[in-house]
């Protein structure tokens, strides 16, 4: 890689929605490369397409990255000597470089129509051949341009692109050529006095002094183009590389058919930022277990940006989950009760644990989707009281080692947090269930008057109910988990009856013994 005075590179999404994946792994790249090599790192906001951009979608990137710890150097917030950071604050540099450009010769104003443009698109199709411009103004003179000004006509300015090949560097690829004619003269001023992408990046990066230019394979179309208004202006070709994209497991490109593909959505899921960012660096690396839980240090210690492969990377939802799980495993009980509460906070659990559980059985992109409505409404997440705090905190070591992801917690353990109900069914299995009414009546009273409160007091009451009863052990405790939740399938038996609390959990099997009449 050759030598460079200072290492700089930037990280310039378009703010059009949530942060993609494919974006958030370009984001990462470009960070782990920059502070890998004491350099700088840039946050360029690309907003010039007016239509889609919105100023909302730029703080929601600015908050993926901050959430990934993507620190940037430069950029919105941080301001420095390259700025301005977003391309619609950058006009007047766009302009002085376009009049550079043009009283160089290297830009021409071409008068063509959109029906002569199509007309020479039909013909070329005609003949089977791709379509590049033909050139037909880049010959007119001075006075019939000016004619043509003086007369209104609209008009586009073009690069004079030159004949031969344009050859550039790229650092996974090594050289790569193009044969010019196959770019034609191409437009980077549209006729309503707008800055095309190519010619706006190349200026960025120009006088943002980019020294690296890291992005997805996607743009290795567009590098031609640029390289070739790089060297118009008497600059310095970056460094290109250009990444393997991201593929779902069909290996087809990521799109919405494969489920979440944006960080805000897989968050709301309830995997993890940690793990998704560990992942996307791994994609198109060495991978061992060990790397599940490395910090973003580690991966600026270790990721070697350079060695990546060019194959596109395959993102597979399912080993991610696992990577999440082995996560969260590694992690504190107290650890997981701060992320617990978080979390839960943010999908609005707290203000309705019933709603929110009804929606997360309905699968994760369901609750996915419910937490990106609301944060688009802007609706305020209910923070927990203080007895709702302190009870996730108490269920969090009961179901650490079954967690997948935080939003297993909800269907786990959720009833923890709404009145006892019953299903039909569970209802039905509670009354199939040999001596129930006796089994929750007796525990309530033992519970009640337990002196100690405290799991091993719990425990040694619910033991010696069997052979009190004359009951088999698999009856006394299938009754007491229905009695006290409503479900079969439920943490520990004798946690989940400690975390209740003693009067809750008297409550609870009282009101079940009641409906067994």
């Amino acid at each position: 890689m050759p030598e460079h005075d200072h290492i700089c590179v930037r990280f310039a999404p378009s703010p059009t929605g949530y942060l993609h994946l494919g974006s958030a792994r370009t984001g990462l790249y470009n960070y782990v490369f920059a502070r890998r090599h004491g350099g700088t790192f840039i946050l360029r906001i690309e907003d010039t397409d007016l239509t889609r951009s919105t100023d909302e979608a730029v703080v929601q990137i600015i908050d993926s990255m901050k959430e990934m710890g993507l620190h940037w150097d430069e950029g919105p917030g941080a301001p420095g000597p390259h700025g301005p950071y977003r391309q619609t604050e950058r006009g007047d540099i766009y302009r002085e470089y376009v009049q550079k450009l043009f009283e160089s010769g290297h830009l021409y104003p071409c008068f063509c129509t959109p029906e002569e443009l199509d007309a020479e698109r039909a013909a070329a199709q005609a003949e089977g051949r791709g379509w590049t411009y033909s050139g037909r103004c880049r010959g007119l003179d001075t006075a019939e341009v000016a004619r043509r000004q003086a007369a209104g006509e609209p008009y586009t300015l073009r690069v004079r692109v030159p004949e031969g090949r344009t050859v550039f560097h790229d650092i996974l690829r090594g050289e790569v050529a193009f044969e010019n004619d196959t770019m034609g003269d191409f437009i980077v001023v549209r006729s309503d006095g707008s800055i095309t992408y190519n010619l706006a990046v190349v200026v960025d990066d120009v006088t943002m002094e980019i020294s690296h230019v890291i992005r997805g394979d996607d743009h290795i179309s567009n590098t031609p183009k640029q390289v070739v208004i790089y060297r118009a202006l008497g600059a310095r070709v970056p460094e290109f590389l250009h990444m393997p994209l991201l593929f779902g497991t069909d290996k087809k490109k990521l799109s919405k058919r494969h489920g979440a593909t944006k960080l805000e959505q897989l968050t709301a899921e309830g995997f993890l930022v940690e793990v998704v960012r560990n992942y996307l660096c791994f994609l198109s690396a060495e991978f061992d277990e060990s790397m599940i839980t490395w910090s973003l240090d580690d991966l600026v210690a270790h990721l070697d940006v350079t060695k990546l492969g060019t194959s596109p990377s395959i993102f597979d939802p399912e080993k991610l989950r696992w990577m999440n799980g082995r996560y969260l495993r590694a992690m504190t009980d107290e650890w997981l009760g701060d992320r617990l509460v978080g979390y839960l906070t943010r999908v609005g659990f707290y203000g309705d644990p019933a709603g929110v559980g009804e929606i997360a059985a309905q699968g994760a992109q369901a609750l996915a989707h419910a937490v990106e409505d609301a944060e688009t409404e802007h609706v305020p997440p209910t923070v927990p009281d203080e007895e709702q705090e302190a009870l996730t905190r108490a269920i969090a070591p009961l179901v650490h080692e079954k967690l997948e992801v935080l939003a297993d917690f909800i269907p786990m353990a959720g009833w923890f947090f709404r009145p006892l109900e019953f299903t039909p069914e569970a209802l039905e299995r509670l009354r199939g269930t040999a001596g129930a009414a006796e089994t929750l009546t007796t525990a309530a009273a033992g519970l009640r008057d337990l002196e100690e409160w405290d799991v091993p007091s719990v425990e040694t009451l619910v033991r010696e109910l069997p052979p009190a009863l004359s009951l088999k052990p698999k009856a006394v405790f299938a009754a007491l988990r229905l009695g006290m939740s409503g479900q079969s399938v439920t943490p520990g038996l004798f946690e989940s009856l400690w975390a209740l609390g003693r009067d809750n959990a008297v409550a609870r099997l009282g009101q079940a013994a009641a409906l067994l009449g």
